[in-house]
């Protein structure tokens, strides 16, 4: 005759089992990989390289030169902001959400700084109106050393730069 354990006493022993392999799992992944100083700027500009309009307003039949839906697409190299050596890519994708301000958004830029991981932010930009408000622009999502950040990019109003100014400051 075999004896069986209650089946509320199985369940515990599975429920205790499967959240050791949990918390383990946790573990190995917060010690993982490198991890950013808790408090960091970066500042960089951008070097457009590859950049294109995609006129998509002009299937709706909108004649005019910018059109809701319309946006860029494209890719810059990055250099750092003091040394102007390269230091990574810049790619993003950005849509016209208001014809009349120039107001674009971004949904997903991406700064990929070389040896180091990728930092990937939402924007709302003015382009072509210099008087517009510029970020800050928060962080969404990282890799590398900047997995697992939080903080904010934006770029200075004061800027002389010709091309893009970022200043990326990292929070935790």
């Amino acid at each position: 005759m075999t004896t069986t354990q209650p089946t509320h006493i199985r369940h515990a022993h599975l429920v205790g089992a499967w959240l050791g392999t949990l918390a383990l799992a946790l573990a190995a992944c917060s010690s993982a990989g490198p991890s950013v100083s808790p408090s960091q700027t970066i500042h960089v500009i951008e070097h457009p390289t590859s950049v294109t309009y995609v006129r998509v307003g002009s299937i709706s039949d909108c004649a005019d030169p910018t059109c809701l839906g319309d946006y860029y697409a494209g890719m810059s190299s990055m250099s750092d902001a003091t040394t102007n050596e390269v230091v990574g890519t810049f790619v993003f994708e950005c849509f016209v959400v208001d014809v009349a301000s120039g107001l674009f958004h971004c949904p997903s830029d991406m700064l990929d700084l070389t040896g180091r991981g990728q930092i990937v932010y939402t924007e709302s930009v003015y382009i072509g109106n210099k008087a517009a408000p510029a970020g800050p622009w928060p962080i969404i999502g990282g890799t590398g050393e900047f997995l697992g950040v939080t903080g904010t990019v934006s770029s200075p109003e004061d800027s002389t730069a010709s091309d893009g100014d970022f200043v990326i400051t990292i929070t935790r």
